[in-house]
């Protein structure tokens, strides 16, 4: 009787490497799997050197931390005309100019609805009529290009930005609150902090106060109390910086401060008044100040024009022949004559009294320009640049979340010196960086054709070692044995074709 060993062909080892390449597989879709967390905050009407006075340069430890800690516009950014609060604001997250996004004033008239927009209006906030125009802002383009991964995914978290609370393309922000100017400052930081930090936590943040603004309007933007106004926005921004830092999260968190426009100082003397030059009943008006858009009444245009082109530091466009550079022509909700102010100069048809601060002015004049800080992972420490577009913020935001942006004017060109070594940087539409990305699946290539190679190599080995043992088993039955004894007698004494010793050599 004969006792054949039967061999296992390394079971142990390809249950490792079984193992071993799910485990990279794993790997591989988890490693660098981070959301992206980004941190929008505008100060409506902070100008570009409100922190620059000697009254506010060393009593503002906060903003200048960040500055310190992350990048700067030495002289600001140059925002979109009209330098008002809601196309500013909608130019941030859409990065398109005015006559691009459709909101061409905080109050507009669009002849084809044949209604008037006016911001304090809360039902035309809610409504897609008014902003859904071919502009996508960055809370709708971060979360249709949703992503998630172990319960992380892009949601948006809006507190009080204008436009925030229209459907566009059909999507609202994940979280938003209707603007509530009597909400404290602290419950604002609280709430955006919160919103990153909760169970279904969101990943980008929009943030806004109405200060400075609200008292540069008062007061003018050379009073002391803008400066202490300054002082005390300062203490919200560290407010905020601490509340992160407690969560855990300050760190990976890019944070961008920035503001829709400037101020400029409005003195009584320098008002225009347009009922001294032309008849109010032939014609309407809306962005009256520093800002006209005038809607004429049939066949009073030519004559509106000629009138109005008569007065001292007042410039009158009709519409085709607004400047190009202005990026204010082409769209129906701007009015057939553009009536714009010198800086300073304010304009009235009721000999209304005025401010003593007001923005609104061509983009032009530099106390327009408001101020841009950024800080966090994604941007260069203690770098400044002189200036940019505020058009090219929204790219920008597209570049740090890891998104394709919709289309829009500005260009990451311009402010891509801002940011850290490209490969620091989210650069795909996925969560993982093209670096970590490349190198994780070429090394799980090579081991799968590692793996492939092992197993090639133990199939050729096994199925060589059958062979070897099926010759060796049919050399050594009974009907072998009898052939052996049989050609030895009829071949006097020859080796049948079959014997062990040639086979050996073969194998």
């Amino acid at each position: 009787m004969f006792f054949i060993h039967r061999i296992v062909p390394f079971p142990k080892i390809s249950t490792l490497l079984i193992c071993l390449s799910l485990f990279i597989l794993i790997l591989a879709t988890a490693v660098d799997k981070k959301v992206p967390r980004l941190l929008l905050v505008s100060f409506d009407g902070f100008r570009w050197d409100y922190l620059s006075r000697k009254e506010t340069k060393h009593s503002t430890p906060n903003f200048h931390r960040l500055m310190n800690e992350g990048v700067h516009a030495r002289n600001g950014i140059k925002n979109a005309f009209i330098t008002k609060t809601f196309p500013n604001h909608y130019t941030i997250v859409t990065g398109l100019y005015e006559e691009s996004h459709g909101i061409v004033g905080n109050v507009m008239f669009d002849p084809v609805l044949n209604e008037t927009f006016n911001i304090y209006n809360e039902n035309q906030e809610k409504s897609s009529k008014w902003f859904d125009n071919g502009g996508e802002p960055i809370w709708v383009t971060n979360q249709l290009q949703n992503e998630c991964c172990n319960g992380y995914c892009r949601r948006t978290g809006v507190m009080f930005w204008p436009g925030d609370q229209a459907p566009v393309k059909g999507v609202l922000p994940f979280k938003y609150l209707p603007y509530d100017r009597t909400v404290e400052y602290k419950t604002r930081v609280d709430t955006i902090v919160r919103w990153f930090t909760d169970k279904y936590s969101v990943n980008l943040g929009l943030l806004y106060f109405e200060e400075p603004d609200h008292t540069g309007h008062q007061v003018g933007p050379d009073n002391p109390e803008i400066n202490q106004k300054v002082i005390e926005l300062d203490k919200t921004v560290g407010y905020l910086l601490n509340e992160l830092d407690n969560k855990g999260i300050l760190d990976d968190t890019d944070i961008i401060i920035t503001s829709d426009h400037g101020m400029a100082s409005t003195p009584q003397s320098k008002m225009i008044n347009l009922d001294d030059y032309i008849s109010p009943l032939d014609y309407r008006i809306f962005s009256s100040d520093p800002i006209g858009s005038v809607l004429p009444n049939p066949g009073k245009e030519d004559e509106l024009y000629k009138k109005l082109s008569n007065i001292p530091h007042l410039t009158v466009y009709k519409k085709a022949d607004i400047p190009d550079d202005m990026h204010f022509k082409h769209n129906r909700r701007i009015q057939p004559l553009l009536l714009v102010t010198d800086e300073e100069y304010s304009l009235s048809h009721n000999k209304s009294k005025i401010g003593e601060g007001n923005h609104g002015y061509n983009n032009s004049f530099k106390d327009m320009h408001p101020f841009f800080i950024a800080r966090g992972p994604s941007f260069k420490k203690g770098f400044s640049i002189d200036t940019f577009n505020n058009v090219d913020i929204y790219p920008l935001m597209c570049e740090i979340l890891g998104i394709k942006p919709a289309l829009n004017n500005g260009s990451l060109e311009n402010v891509e010196s801002l940011l850290v070594v490209k490969s620091a940087v989210h650069k795909s539409k996925s969560f993982l960086s093209y670096d970590s990305t490349f190198l994780i699946y070429i090394v799980l290539l090579v081991f799968i054709a590692t793996v492939a190679g092992i197993f090639s190599i133990a199939a050729c080995r096994q199925q060589r070692i059958h062979r070897h043992r099926r010759l060796r088993l049919s050399s050594l039955s009974p009907m072998t044995m009898q052939l052996k004894y049989s050609s030895s007698s009829v071949n006097g004494g020859k080796q049948p074709l079959l014997g062990g010793t040639d086979t050996e050599k073969e194998f």
